[in-house]
């Protein structure tokens, strides 16, 4: 996926932002170059629409769809901070073409409600020049109003742009995940950071099942979104019926006995999901409600909550949930360690 980010404003001069309590284009190129970075290290192409200098405004805003339009975008997104003639304007806003409901400008908006910002919605931003006229999907967002003191004093104690680019990539990429295209359009990493965003997300809220152990189970069990289930059913963790009432996708499984040889179960029947995001969060609920004897217990009663990821991956071995006799050690070594998952643990206490 190419992305291509436009860091709002000159930076002096026509086309040059407001100047609040903060300077608007600073603050632009801080939060769009760290939003670039984490889309970068996600796995995505993004191509540079900022422009630095111009004579005049339209110039500024010719140069910057001319630098859009010249590279084959799948997404453009322009940073801004907003501004109002009585200072008391808050929150953040998205525009898109016709006031289009992208999932993903939704769900940026979400996240940064969740930050402190008073959501003020997706709105029509046909008028305005880059959303009028940029060939790919568009999103301006305004990301708060530099003006206002109680949204910089807010910007500023959580930590700035840094913490903006992640709700905004975090966003972002839990829509694109949500979706199941990622596998079938991405690499590795950005499937990683995709799954990481909603097992992190659920984590939080929930507290049911730590997010490296649900990144590296899905990596495993579905190849990174590659596997016959990911691609047709949306599963990544290969959960059977068991009850389920939703849709199901059948294909042979393969079953290792506790002799160490394999066996083949034809006709087995699987989960299947309209994409990854209903994949996790129904791999979660089966973690905390699985029992045997009616729900007198809870089969993987250990984990729910535990926030040790070596414990987690043994305790998944040791209540069932795979055959294979190797399937924790693998967890631990080949996964949230080679790959530093724990990055989506934040403090678990």
């Amino acid at each position: 996926m190419v992305i291509g980010i436009n860091c709002g404003h000159t930076i002096e001069g026509p086309g040059c932002g407001a100047r609040g309590l903060i300077g608007e284009s600073v603050h632009t190129r801080l939060v769009g170059y760290a939003l670039a970075e984490r889309l970068r290290k996600a796995g995505m192409e993004v191509v540079d629409c900022t422009i630095d200098k111009a004579k005049t405004q339209k110039e500024y805003l010719s140069g910057v769809t001319t630098l859009a339009n010249s590279e084959n975008l799948d997404w453009f997104i322009s940073i801004h901070f907003n501004a109002s003639p009585s200072h008391a304007g808050r929150g953040v806003e998205i525009y898109t073409y016709e006031g289009r409901q992208y999932p993903q400008a939704l769900c940026i908006c979400r996240r940064m409600e969740a930050l402190g910002f008073p959501d003020r919605g997706v709105k029509a931003g046909t008028g305005l020049y880059v959303i009028r006229n940029t060939r790919a999907k568009a999103m301006l967002i305004e990301v708060c109003f530099c003006d206002n003191q109680a949204d910089v004093d807010l910007y500023e104690r959580i930590g700035g742009a840094d913490t903006v680019a992640q709700a905004i990539s975090g966003g972002f990429l839990e829509r694109l995940a949500a979706c199941g295209t990622l596998s079938k359009r991405q690499g590795r990493e950005e499937f990683i950071e995709s799954v990481g965003e909603i097992a992190r997300r659920d984590w939080e809220r929930r507290r049911i099942m730590l997010p490296s152990v649900v990144v590296a189970q899905a990596m495993k069990e579905s190849a990174c979104g590659t596997s016959e289930l990911a691609r047709n059913a949306n599963a990544l963790f290969g959960i059977k019926e068991n009850g389920w009432p939703g849709r199901i996708y059948v294909k042979d499984a393969v079953e290792q006995r506790p002799d160490g040889s394999y066996i083949t179960v034809p006709g087995t029947r699987w989960r299947a999901y309209d994409g990854f995001e209903e994949s996790v969060i129904d791999h979660n609920d089966y973690i905390a409600t699985r029992s045997l004897d009616g729900g007198k217990t809870l089969r993987y009663a250990p984990i729910i909550g535990c926030g040790e990821y070596v414990l987690v991956c043994q305790y998944l071995q040791s209540c069932g949930y795979a055959t294979s006799h190797g399937y924790a050690d693998s967890l631990v070594r080949d996964y949230i360690e080679a790959h530093g998952l724990t990055r989506f643990d934040g403090k678990c206490g």
